[in-house]
């Protein structure tokens, strides 16, 4: 056994230090800059005193590098605790630790740190390029531990690395046996991610411009996958915010939670942890019902998107009075949550009075003309149906366009776009129909999601792109409540009907400032069929892999053993554990002859083994020396190269100074006997 006061290896230390870059770099993004020129300076720092050129740091500097990296890291977070402090603080500190690694057993520590630092990772991304990055960086930490317990003439870097495959190949069985068995449950602690790192996505506050800003985007939003057949395109919109409230330029959502008082004390939020809805009979269904299963990917947000009248049994699902799911915390990883909607329901067919007053909500003056276009249709509407309706043929029948570079709009913004530009997206539409609904006396509302969606035809499943967002409006009709209107299924029904790519088609404006993204080029067939086997393999991983939760563990555990309580399904681990454990042990005894041979005498016997073949067979009980002096008299021209092969040998098996001599020194014979054996 070796001894913990030895020395660092060489080999050992250089996987320790390319381990150390490797896993700190997917945190270059988030962390501040002066934390990775720390980072630099303490592997360089380690590197020149392993050269004999710095000497490690004295009590006093690495005291003062350590109170300052606190006192720095706290006044950039303003906390030492949380997911990004906490990250700092680690990789802050497995960097420092490598400048008082005396010995291995000061390296043993730093290793155990590199796992750490590995795992802080999958606090930010969990996807499959990453996972499979930061295995590569558990290899590269593995390897340094090998290397630490590796005797003189065994530090060949590619031995390491042959050691740390294998004992990586030799965890799979285990950990599958973990991850299958093992009961999901929820964590016992959650992590706020949000504002760690830059989301692409819907506002809570939208201008008429901000959803064009948002369909130049090729991202993905989200996946759903149905259980049976998926709705028609113009079926599919995907509800995500309510906006309700208007100051004359921006739509938000209206009041906030401590005005409940004025709201008859009803709550605006329930369902969490299987609470009641305290709303769901304002809700009919009607039938045409889907289900389906959404991933998500991370928004920073709380609002989930769904097709109308939706209800999930997820636990961390809510609902909102504006029938919108919620989830209980930010959405800061992936998220999975299962879904029915029917398309055909009524929602508030009686309008609390409170309710309608928020959304009858307009700015005091402002937008005369849009406000006499509404008293003049009103007039000549027996109903508030038919004024819906003559709102409806007013965009029709005038010359509006579907365009993303509107005119800028300013001061009485509502009458400019209705009698003046005429140009807009969704959200311009959106916003001037439910301005007329509103000077009318109709309650109405802007909702903001996502429209549409693409079909990859590998896995059944769609896609939803931040290029599919989109805004459309909801009135209230008596007797009917909440209805759909999308004045821009008027204005451009290939919208609605086939995407906004096919809506643009005349503008080309289409991802203009994506050039580089596949989907801008969907007419070239393979790379569609690229994108589409690239998206699916994604989907398998999110799906069963990240998205592996307890329903889902209960549901394939069901169909695989039937019927499963926890003693069942610990006695099947211990079982399946033990098996795994002595296949690994029979594997490990098998190669034990194989794994214990000296590096030396490896090499004498492949040079043995290579004269065999040439019809020279070293006899038992011949001496090497013996057998060199047959070799050279049959190969009188190999006869240097193979006498110093033999003398490397024999001195390094034989002598005990070359036990005393220096890795260094240890390692050129290994390699002067490698060099001798290929002239050979």
């Amino acid at each position: 056994m070796m001894e913990n006061s030895q020395p660092i290896p060489r080999n050992s230390l250089v996987w320790l230090l390319a381990s150390m870059f490797a896993g700190i770099a997917p945190h270059f993004s988030r962390l501040p800059l002066w934390v990775i020129a720390v980072c630099l300076l303490c592997g360089s720092w380690r590197i020149m005193v392993y050269r004999s050129r710095w000497k490690l740091p004295g009590r006093w500097i690495k005291a003062l590098l350590v109170f300052s990296s606190f006192a720095a890291v706290l006044g950039h977070y303003g906390t030492l605790f949380g997911p990004d402090a906490g990250t700092a603080l680690l990789i802050l500190g497995f960097c420092f630790k490598l400048l008082e690694t005396h010995n291995r057993k000061d390296a043993f520590t730093v290793v155990v740190l590199g796992f750490f630092v590995v795992a802080t990772a999958f606090f930010y991304t969990q996807s499959m390029l990453s996972a499979g990055y930061l295995l590569l960086v558990c290899f590269m930490v593995t390897a340094a531990l090998i290397g630490l317990n590796q005797t003189p003439l065994q530090t060949d870097p590619k031995r390491t690395a042959r050691r740390a495959f294998k004992l990586l190949l030799q965890s799979i069985p285990l950990m599958l046996v973990l991850f299958v068995f093992v009961p999901r449950v929820a964590p016992l602690w959650s992590l706020d991610l949000s504002g760690s790192r830059a989301k692409t996505g819907l506002s809570d506050r939208i201008t008429p411009g901000d959803i064009a800003e948002l369909s130049r985007s090729p991202e993905l939003a989200f996946r759903v996958e149905f259980e049976g057949s998926i709705p028609d395109t113009s079926k599919l919109y995907w509800r995500g915010l309510v906006l309700d409230h208007y100051d004359g330029a921006t739509w938000s959502r209206g009041v906030s939670n401590n005005e409940q008082s004025l709201m008859d004390r009803e709550p605006m939020v329930a369902g969490f942890n299987g609470e009641g809805i305290p709303w769901q009979a304002s809700v009919r269904f009607q039938g045409d019902q889907y289900r389906y299963r959404v991933i998500m990917e991370p928004t920073d947000k709380r609002w989930l998107f769904a097709l109308p009248a939706a209800r999930s049994e997820n636990r961390r699902v809510g609902f909102s009075r504006d029938f919108r799911l919620l989830s209980d915390t930010p959405i800061s990883q992936p998220f999975s949550y299962s879904v029915s909607s029917d398309l055909r329901f009524s929602l508030d067919t009686s309008l609390p009075r409170w309710l309608a007053q928020r959304n009858l909500q307009l700015p005091e003056t402002g937008n005369p003309r849009s406000r006499q276009l509404a008293e003049r249709l009103l007039k000549q509407s027996k109903t508030a149906s038919s004024y819906v309706t003559q709102v409806l043929t007013f965009f029709s029948e005038k010359t509006f366009s579907y365009t993303l570079r509107p005119p800028r709009l300013t001061g009485d913004r509502i009458d400019q776009f209705l009698f003046e530009t005429r140009q807009g997206f969704c959200s311009h539409y959106a916003g001037a129909f439910v301005y007329l609904m509103r000077s009318a006396g109709i309650p109405a509302r802007i909702v903001a999601g996502y429209q549409g969606g693409e079909i990859n035809p590998l896995g059944g499943h769609l896609l939803v792109h931040q290029f599919d967002a989109h805004a459309w409006a909801e009135v209230w009709l008596p007797g009917q409540g909440w209805k759909r209107a999308d004045p821009t299924a008027v204005i451009a029904p290939s919208r609605v009907e086939q995407g906004v790519e096919e809506a643009l088609s005349e503008e080309q404006s289409f991802l203009e400032d994506s050039v580089l993204s596949p989907l801008r080029y969907r007419s070239i067939n393979w790379l569609t069929q690229f994108r589409f086997a690239w998206d699916y393999v994604n989907f398998a991983w999110h799906r069963s892999v990240l998205g592996y939760d307890a329903k889902l563990q209960a549901d394939f555990l069901s169909r695989l053993l039937g019927p499963v309580d926890f003693k069942k399904l610990g006695l099947i681990m211990v079982l399946l554990t033990t098996l795994v454990l002595l296949g690994l042990a029979g594997l490990l005894f098998l190669n034990r002859r194989g794994h214990s041979r000296d590096p030396l005498l490896q090499i004498y016997l492949k040079f043995c083994k290579r004269m065999a073949a040439k019809g020279i067979r070293r006899m038992p009980g011949e001496s090497a020396g013996e057998y060199l002096q047959r070799l050279i008299k049959k190969y009188p021209d190999k006869a240097s190269e193979m006498e110093e092969l033999t003398d490397l040998y024999t001195q390094a098996t034989y002598s005990s100074n070359y036990s005393s001599n220096g890795e260094g020194s240890q390692q050129a014979t290994l390699s002067r006997m490698k060099r001798l054996l290929r002239t050979l």
